[in-house]
């Protein structure tokens, strides 16, 4: 009688590439920049550009970005760990985070994703080219939070 091993069940995890990425991040910035041009008009600050009157109102100015961070966070963030473990952009595109180990990532882990993905932008988005060198295509905020990016 021969036994079978328990690993033929297992799937192998599917890494998510740097163009599926891309354009998920493109959609989640788009989502984003709805929301804060709907706070910078309700703030009464134009969203792009303003005259020299209404950008040395700094208070305002600070209290907008701080309110566009915040909700990005939480958007970002907060999607990546609910049920559907993804943002709306990568939804779309059919991939979600997860932990080292293919598991839903928790709050802590998708914080840290999220503010060192600032990192990842700086220089030049350098932070991003580990995705095409990296045997799981991880950028850099991927591998401080330990996560990675997967398809469905």
């Amino acid at each position: 009688m021969s036994e079978t091993s328990n690993t033929d069940d297992i799937l192998p995890l599917r890494y998510a590439g740097l163009l599926l990425r891309m354009i998920a991040g493109l959609a989640d910035i788009g989502v984003i920049w709805l929301f804060a041009w709907l706070v910078s008009s309700l703030l009464g600050l134009p969203f792009l550009a303003g005259t020299a009157d209404q950008l040395a109102d700094t208070e305002r100015v600070h209290m907008l970005i701080a309110i566009v961070l915040f909700c990005a966070w939480l958007y970002m963030a907060g999607l990546e760990t609910s049920g559907l473990q993804a943002t709306l952009g990568m939804a779309v595109m059919g991939i979600y985070i997860a932990d080292m180990a293919g598991a839903r990532a928790g709050m802590g882990r998708t914080t840290i994703r999220f503010w060192m993905r600032f990192l990842s932008m700086a220089p030049m988005g350098s932070g991003f080219l580990p995705i095409l060198l990296t045997r799981r295509r991880q950028a850099v905020h991927d591998m401080f939070a330990g996560c990675v990016v997967l398809k469905r």
